[in-house]
This record gives C-alpha cells, sequence and structure tokens, in this order.
C-alpha cells in the first residue's frame, strides 16, 4: 500500500508543478505594454482621450485626417503618467479622422468620423 501512496503523490506533484509551469510560460509570452488608451466620443461633440503610461517614456497623441494631414498633436512628457484630454472636434470639416497613440515603439490607432446631419421638414396640411 505504501508504494501506491507514494506513486499517487508524486503524481500530484507533477501535475502540479506541470501546472505552475504552464502558467509562468503564459506570463513570460505576454508583451509588456507601455500605455493603456481609452478613447471615446461623447454627446456634446468632444472626444476624450486617456492615456495611462506604464514606462517613462514620453507618448505621443495625434490627430489626422484621411489625407494624412496632421490636425492636432501632443506630446505626454516623462514623468506624466496619466493623460485625459477632452477635444472639441464640432469645428472639423466633415471626413474621416484617425486618432493615434504612440509610446516606447508601440502604437493604438482609432478612427472616427465627423458626420454633418441635414434634417429635412415636412409640412402636411389637414
Amino acid at each position: 500500500m505504501k508504494p501506491s501512496i507514494k506513486t499517487i503523490a508524486f503524481a500530484v506533484i507533477f501535475a502540479a508543478v506541470s501546472t505552475f509551469n504552464a502558467f509562468a510560460e503564459d506570463k513570460d509570452s505576454k508583451k509588456v505594454t507601455a500605455f493603456g488608451t481609452g478613447i471615446f466620443a461623447s454627446n456634446t461633440g468632444k472626444i476624450h482621450v486617456n492615456v495611462d503610461k506604464y514606462t517613462a517614456e514620453k507618448a505621443i497623441v495625434l490627430i489626422t485626417n484621411n489625407k494624412g494631414e496632421t490636425i492636432y498633436r501632443e506630446v505626454i512628457g516623462k514623468n506624466t503618467d496619466k493623460f485625459r484630454k477632452a477635444l472639441d472636434v464640432k469645428a472639423l470639416p466633415a471626413g474621416k479622422y484617425t486618432i493615434e497613440v504612440f509610446a516606447d515603439g508601440q502604437r493604438s490607432e482609432k478612427q472616427f468620423e465627423v458626420a454633418e446631419i441635414h434634417t429635412e421638414r415636412q409640412i402636411s396640411v389637414k
């Protein structure tokens, strides 16, 4: 009976070690990101850009139009960990735009579109 208990204990230990090694390899294989972003539009016609930096590198926020022309550019300094900006885009002409965030060799990109809404009025006589 003792050899079977040792065999079972060895099997449990081997399974536990294998599982822990698998989790450790998953952690090592995941790439560490330099920043996280949250980019969203509000009902007030503003684009909110949130950047959380995880390194001491500079980051750049860039907005370009569909022709590749730079509309907005801001450098986030090395000492800034959290960047929050509400950009008023109501004055931009209708078209497609791209917001890009660059830091430490990594890039995040979001696209948005400014469209004009034309309303038509209908009149009916009853």
